[in-house]
């Protein structure tokens, strides 16, 4: 089995199931595990109507503001899975395309496996949205395990 181990995270239930199943296959002792999140700029480009909102004057800060809000809630979900489990999870918090990143991050960190959740897309919104997990199976110098 692999001796470190990059799990996607994003907040969804998907990529909790993800990290919970994977530290069920493994002794966290034994392994080294990090999470990454992606946060994309292209989820947050149309921020529209808000500029005024509790005294925030653009749309920048606001922008600025829920991605804050977005990274602590993820790093927070990550940190509480890691304590109630017993175990260390290093964390990184990444601004890009999630595919690119993932791949970096691996890299970066020397991983042996990439761990991803599926969300069940069928293929149509495949197509039309692009893969995060799919890219990955299929662009990933290393093993990748999609888990449902």
């Amino acid at each position: 089995m692999a001796k470190k181990i990059l799990v996607a995270v994003d907040g969804s239930p998907e990529a909790d199931t993800a990290l919970l199943k994977i530290l069920d296959y493994v002794n966290p002792q034994d392994v080294e595990i990090s999470a990454v999140y992606v946060i994309s700029p292209a989820k947050y480009s149309t921020i529209e109507g808000a500029a005024g909102y509790e005294g925030i004057s653009t749309l920048h800060e606001i922008r600025d503001r829920i991605i804050a809000e977005e990274r602590e809630h993820v790093t927070e979900r990550v940190k509480n899975i890691a304590r109630d489990l017993g175990t260390g999870i290093s964390m990184l918090v990444r601004m890009g395309d999630p595919r690119s990143e993932i791949l970096k991050a691996a890299e970066e960190t020397g991983a042996e496996l990439i761990v991803v959740g599926s969300t069940g897309k069928g293929l149509g919104q495949r197509i039309l949205l692009g893969s995060v997990s799919t890219y990955i199976v299929t662009h990933a110098t290393i093993s990748t395990m999609v888990i449902r």
